[in-house]
């Protein structure tokens, strides 16, 4: 519940979703920091909590710990720049939902700071990160990497 607690409170998700919120107003003048603050905040701090909590319940270690909070963060900013690279590249049918709504909205994503390949570049960086620190452990969790790279390199 500690964990769960400090991954939701005002300085994490909730603080995240203000910073969402306040983002949309500022159109172009949102920096890369407070970008990447909403990713942290918002969809790593969901996937950090869901990791910790289990290695925790399992009796993980605090280096363990640590390790999966970082490998989480890597797959929630990754998992976030893939949401707005298919944003661009998708399409209805394939995503299921319409896209090209951030560039609607005039919201600045990653792939407006950086571009599609940049973007594309950093997904892969983080994510074979975060399959390397996976991987760290004594024991191997061949599923768990694979929904990390299945997560991150979704189509949808």
């Amino acid at each position: 519940m500690q964990i769960l607690g400090r991954k939701a409170w005002i300085y994490c998700l909730i603080g995240g979703q203000c910073a969402d919120l306040e983002a949309e107003t500022m159109g172009d003048n949102v920096s890369e920091e407070m970008l990447l603050y909403i990713h942290e905040h918002k969809t790593a701090a969901l996937i950090q909590a869901a990791m910790m909590i289990g290695a925790t319940l399992a009796g993980a270690g605090q280096d363990a710990i640590e390790r999966l909070e970082k490998c989480a963060y890597n797959i929630g900013i990754a998992f976030q720049i893939q949401d707005d690279i298919l944003d661009v590249t998708s399409s209805l049918e394939v995503l299921g939902k319409s896209v090209g709504s951030d560039e609607k909205n005039h919201k600045l994503t990653y792939v407006t700071m950086h571009g599609l390949e940049e973007s594309a570049k950093q997904v892969e960086e983080l994510s074979k990160e975060a399959v390397r620190l996976l991987r760290s452990f004594p024991r191997r969790n061949s599923f768990l990497e694979e929904l990390v790279e299945q997560l991150i390199y979704r189509e949808k």
